[in-house]
């Protein structure tokens, strides 16, 4: 294997799968490399863990205020959102609006929710376990997107568009999903919705998150409409099909590795650690950029003023330095929760909604472990065509019927998804 084997700008390269063997390669030869796009641009590939966590500790260095994503995306299509959504935001700004939401996400907020998330996870599986046979997408795309909804205060009805929305959002890239005017068209409608939210919640603000946002004050002055809406979009796409991917590929594993879905069975308190371990082996968000504003070395390079670095997660949890035996699933891991799945540990970018993430995972992924214990798959799956997120379009699975715990059942959203964002 040598350097340029794969090209990590190509979005085809992961859609058969993340080529963790390149990775481990760069790791060990060039753990900091240029990946050259072919029109001429490019970006410097950031693959150790040590390497990803300098980068993510130094954001007067290493910038967000610009695309954080390893597409090439013109820096005026940004201009409009950088320092007003919080992703794309640096200090002090970045922890001012980071302030903001924090309360939704604090271990007492999420405790109130957690009998929610259950029932969630009980009525998701109540849909499918009686036929024994499903396109399991389906059924992990529902709790995580209900989730948001009810932070957001998005009324039921609403909650259809709110799904094909960010769905067209994170499937840009790849046409079976979102064509790129599909995508800018959902963008629209998403971030006009917010903003008449934002006006309804002020004038009569509900218990949700985005009501708290809707009325809190930065700097003595509530945030704009376009502010309120940047939240929102962020909120209702990052925090649902992240944890819609891990829900997919945790069960996944499990279906590889029998004896561990044995042993879960067998010993409940394994859980928490064997989620980390679905995190660290199979990061639902596969990189994050940033754009260098000095000169820089790193890793034995000079990254230049001005250029993209790209900082693979999926590389840096598994790195061997940090990793013993990293391409193996362990549920017994000591050290599974040093995972980089939510970022660097340190870094200020860290997702705010991790806690709230494993809440999700840990009460579907029990649902998975105790009643659908021979689950397998049934067919191939669909990759999502991007080297962004891990996502997962099609998932067919079978299992022995069962019975439901409620007569009636839930209908999801990702079954009525709307299609026409992949040719809009």
């Amino acid at each position: 294997m040598k350097l340029g084997d794969i090209d990590l700008s190509d979005v085809h390269v992961f859609e058969q799968a993340v080529p963790y063997d390149y990775f481990a390669f760069l790791r060990s030869e060039h753990p900091v490399s240029w990946t050259a796009r072919p029109n001429g641009t490019g970006f410097w590939s950031v693959t150790r863990y040590k390497d990803i966590t300098e980068v993510e500790a130094n954001p007067e260095v290493f910038s967000s205020r610009t695309n954080v994503t390893p597409a090439e995306v013109p820096e005026e299509t940004l201009a409009a959102t950088v320092d007003r959504m919080i992703i794309l935001s640096d200090p002090p700004r970045h922890g001012a609006l980071r302030k903001l939401i924090m309360s939704g996400f604090t271990p007492k907020a999420i405790s109130r929710i957690e009998e929610h998330i259950r029932q969630l996870a009980v009525d998701s599986i109540d849909a499918v376990i009686e036929d024994g046979v499903c396109d399991f997408h389906d059924v992990g795309a529902h709790m995580p997107i209900e989730v948001v909804a009810d932070l957001l205060g998005v009324p039921a009805e609403d909650r259809q568009n709110l799904f094909n929305w960010a769905n067209a959002m994170f499937g840009a890239g790849d046409t079976r999903v979102s064509s790129n005017a599909g995508m800018e068209r959902a963008r629209r409608e998403m971030f006009g919705y917010a903003m008449t939210l934002a006006h309804q919640r002020r004038v009569q603000p509900g218990d949700d998150v985005f009501s708290q946002i809707a009325m809190a004050e930065m700097e003595g002055e509530q945030l704009s409409e376009f502010d309120l809406g940047c939240f929102f979009l962020i909120l209702a796409t990052a925090g649902n099909e992240t944890t819609r991917t891990q829900i997919l590929h945790g069960t996944k594993l499990l279906i590889e590795n029998p004896e561990a879905m044995q042993m879960l069975r067998s010993d409940s308190s394994l859980l928490p650690n064997a989620v980390e371990e679905m995190l660290r082996l199979t990061s639902p968000a596969l990189a994050f950029a940033r754009k260098a504003t000095q000169d820089y070395q790193l890793g034995g390079q000079t990254i230049k003023a001005g250029d993209q670095v790209v900082m693979w997660y999926c590389s840096g949890s598994r790195d061997e330095e940090i990793f013993a035996n990293p391409d193996e699933f362990d549920i017994h891991r000591k050290n599974a929760r040093d995972h980089m799945a939510f970022g660097s540990k340190t870094g200020i970018h860290r997702c705010l909604g991790a806690m709230l993430a494993r809440s999700e995972l840990m009460a579907f992924i029990k649902e998975v472990v105790t009643r659908l214990p021979d689950i397998r798959l049934d067919g191939d799956i669909e990759r999502l065509r991007s080297n962004f997120t891990n996502g997962i379009n099609h998932m067919p699975v079978r299992f022995t019927p069962g019975k439901a715990n409620r007569a009636q059942k839930i209908s999801f959203y990702a079954a009525n998804a709307d299609k026409s964002y992949s040719h809009a």
